[in-house]
């Protein structure tokens, strides 16, 4: 078996339900619960990416947006068309299970009210709804490919987002710009591209399985888009190196980047 064939076979393996009944939950006080407050950190900035004004158009595509859908709740305010791009069969199938409100479906409610309370917005449940009506596709994608949708091209999209997956499709730091450069080209030019990446990190746990990362400082990260045809590159920080042990991490990166970028026009 190649190591290719291994790193499939992992994700296979994937267990979607345990992941996020250990990742996702909610204090009582509402807020999201995670080691040094990195999901308010991420919500917070994705609230005022599709909050600032200077997003344009209706299609969105999130690549590798796992079992979750906390990542686009700010973005259905704003995209009706959301199309969600997943490798594993069995995150395709737990989005689904959301969107179609499934008995056993994962409740993202205590997120909704969390990120709605975020904009100043009262009726969450008006935001589930559309929501669930704006995620129009839930199909498989492979970033490695050069056209990593397959047959279901749709691009290019008004804007392109990818949450803490391009860093672990990677293999080394080549292959890394190989995959920002194949997600880039489905971001419209003009269009934005928001990316999250782990920074310094060498390996990922669910807990049953232990999956590489490939190791990436901020300014490789920064440098890769900007090779990949982007500008106006931004981006906030989120540093863990003053946290001990790191409880509740899985993980042994030392933060977190957030980063927007403006496709070049042509």
């Amino acid at each position: 078996m190649t190591s290719e064939q291994i790193e499939t076979s992992s994700y296979d393996k994937f267990n979607a339900k345990s992941y996020l009944t250990r990742n996702y939950r909610a204090r009582p006080d509402g807020i999201p619960d995670s080691p040094e407050d990195w999901l308010p950190w991420l919500l917070k900035n994705l609230k005022d990416t599709f909050a600032g004004g200077n997003l344009s158009g209706e299609r969105l595509l999130d690549v590798g947006t796992g079992p979750a859908i906390h990542n686009l709740i700010s973005a259905a305010r704003h995209f009706p068309n959301i199309t969600c791009a997943e490798f594993c069969q069995e995150n395709r199938e737990e989005v689904e299970r959301w969107i179609h409100g499934e008995e056993d479906a994962f409740d993202w409610d205590p997120f909704i009210k969390y990120v709605c309370g975020l904009e100043g917005e009262d009726d969450w449940e008006a935001r589930k709804e559309a929501l669930r009506d704006a995620i129009q596709h839930v199909v498989f994608c492979d970033v490695r490919d050069k056209n990593p949708l397959g047959a279901m091209n749709g691009g290019p999209y008004d804007v392109v987002s990818s949450i803490f997956t391009l860093c672990g499709a990677a293999k080394d730091k080549a292959d890394f710009d190989e995959i920002v450069l194949n997600v880039g080209s489905l971001v419209k030019p003009g269009g934005t591209l928001i990316l999250v990446c782990d920074l310094e990190a060498t390996q990922y746990s669910d807990g049953d399985i232990t999956y590489p990362h490939t190791f990436l400082e901020a300014s490789y990260i920064r440098q890769a888009v900007r090779n990949s045809g982007f500008t106006d590159v931004e981006d906030d920080i989120l540093d863990f190196r003053s946290t001990e042990g790191r409880p509740g991490l899985n993980w042994n990166g030392t933060g977190y980047i957030y980063l927007t970028a403006r496709r070049c026009s042509e």
